[in-house]
């Protein structure tokens, strides 16, 4: 009787616990990728990245496939009242892993085409964990549902109020500047 109590007992810990992992990520793993550099644009030029030294590098469509591609379901600004959608793309924490950019004391700057910029501490960024999507349920993203690339984090995750994100959430994005402070 006092191994059932026991077991009993595990089991209400471990369902009770598996809840409450704050770490717990905010998206799946769709496909793993990588590359060793960079690949040249073969077709339309989607995102300029810019290293902290300088160096820019033009991304098509074929090159962010080939990082690990991930899916977030998630409401969105500025579409808070419509159904989740499901988000696919590149993690941004990976970009920055790919381009070998040291994380400490960095800073991004996003640029839309729109020329609207963002400049934020990757600090305040890696928590939130942001994806670079260029799919929305399934279909790529174009200039008029906010694409080719945007910025999508894990809404109902944002506390206390997500409306205090929504500078956060870039879209139309062309641009994005490593800089380190």
């Amino acid at each position: 009787m006092a191994r059932w109590r026991v077991f009993a007992l595990l089991l209400l810990v471990a369902v009770a616990s598996a809840g409450c992992n704050p770490k717990k990520p905010t998206y799946t793993v769709i496909r793993k990728g990588g590359w060793s550099q960079p690949p040249p644009p073969v077709g339309k030029v989607l995102l300029t990245v810019i290293l902290p030294d300088g160096r820019s590098y033009d991304l098509d469509r074929q090159g962010l496939q080939k990082l690990t591609w991930v899916r977030r379901v998630t409401r969105y600004h500025p579409r808070e009242k419509d159904p989740p959608a499901a988000f696919e793309g590149v993690l941004l924490s990976d970009l920055i892993k790919a381009f070998g950019v040291r994380e400490e004391g960095l800073y991004i700057r996003f640029t839309a085409l729109d020329d609207y910029q963002l400049k934020r501490s990757w600090a305040e960024l890696e928590p939130l964990e942001p994806i670079l999507a260029l799919k929305q349920n399934g279909k790529w993203l174009t200039i008029d549902d906010y694409g080719p690339v945007r910025v999508i984090l894990p809404y109902d995750r944002l506390r206390p109020d997500p409306t205090e994100y929504n500078a956060l959430w870039v879209w139309q994005l062309r641009v994005i500047e490593f800089l380190e402070q």
